[in-house]
C-alpha cells in the first residue's frame, strides 16, 4: 500500500514562504488538509489550494503565545483535529562573527527556538487529547558542519535539535512523536538574493549529487513523516542535503 498523507490535518508554520508554500502544495496534492500559518499573507495560497476546503490561512506570529494558541484553535475549528505540526518558520541570514550583535542573536532565537516552542506548546493539548500527533521540526545541516558566518543561526537550530530530543522522551508516552529534519541550502529566489554567488559555488562543489537542493527535495520526506508509516520514528534527526554533510 502506498505511503499516504490523505486526510491528515497538518499545520505548516511559515507556510506562505518559499519552503512552506511548496510543502503546502505537496501535502494538499497528497490529500492532506493544511493550515498555512504565517505572519506573511497566505490567503491567496489558501484560496489556490482550498478548492475542496483543503487549506486555510491563519495569520500567525510564532513569537506570540496568543497568536500560536489562536493558530491551534483555528486548525481544530476548520478540520476538527491536528495530526501534525511542521515547525518550518525561521530566519536564515548570514552575519560574520565580528558583525554579529546581541540583537541578531536574540532575533534568531525568538523565531527559530521560541517560535518552535510556542507552536508546539499550542498544539500539544489537542494531540494529547487525541492520543497521537507528530511534531516535525525543520532544522539545518549547518548544525553538523558549524558553518562559518552563521553562529547565531547554527546555535538556534542546535537548540531545536536538543528540544526535539527532549520532547520525544517527554511526549512520546502520549503518542506524540518528534522528528528533526536537516536540509542544506535551498536554491530559491530568496536564498539567491541573500547570499553571494560564491556561497552557492561552494555548496555545489561539495555536494556529491552535483546539483542544488530545492524545496521539492524535502517535501517527500515530510509527507512520509506525516503518514502512518512513520509512526515509530521518534527523536530522530534525518539529514536530507544530497551529501554535502553526512550524518
Amino acid at each position: 500500500m502506498a505511503i499516504s498523507a490523505k486526510d491528515k490535518v497538518v499545520i505548516v508554520t511559515g507556510g506562505a514562504g518559499e519552503m512552506g508554500s511548496s510543502l503546502a502544495r505537496r501535502l494538499v496534492d497528497e490529500g492532506a488538509k493544511v493550515v498555512i500559518a504565517d505572519i506573511a499573507d497566505g490567503s491567496d495560497l489558501a484560496g489556490e489550494l482550498g478548492r475542496d476546503n483543503d487549506a486555510v490561512y491563519v495569520r500567525t506570529d510564532v513569537t506570540s503565545e496568543e497568536s500560536t494558541a489562536a493558530m491551534a484553535r483555528a486548525a481544530v475549528d476548520a478540520f476538527g483535529r491536528i495530526d501534525a505540526l511542521v515547525n518550518n518558520a525561521g530566519l536564515f541570514t548570514a552575519r560574520a562573527w565580528d558583525d554579529l550583535t546581541l540583537a541578531d542573536w536574540r532575533e534568531r532565537f525568538a523565531v527559530n527556538v521560541e517560535g518552535t516552542f510556542l507552536a508546539t506548546k499550542a498544539v500539544v493539548p489537542v494531540m494529547t487529547e487525541q492520543g497521537r500527533g507528530k511534531i516535525i521540526n525543520i532544522g539545518s545541516d549547518t548544525v553538523w558542519m558549524g558553518t562559518p558566518g552563521f553562529a547565531h543561526y547554527v546555535a538556534s537550530k542546535g537548540a531545536v535539535l536538543a528540544f526535539t530530543r527532549a520532547i520525544a522522551n517527554e511526549l512520546g508516552p502520549r503518542g506524540i512523536t518528534s522528528v528533526y529534519v536537516t536540509p542544506t541550502l535551498l536554491d530559491t529566489p530568496g536564498t539567491r538574493a541573500a547570499f553571494p554567488q560564491g556561497h552557492f559555488d561552494y555548496v555545489l562543489s561539495h555536494t556529491p549529487l552535483g546539483r542544488f537542493e530545492k524545496p521539492e527535495d524535502v517535501n517527500g520526506l515530510i509527507v512520509f513523516l506525516v503518514s502512518d508509516d512513520a509512526a515509530f520514528i521518534n527523536g530522530a534527526a534525518i539529514n536530507i542535503g544530497g551529501g554535502i554533510s553526512m550524518h
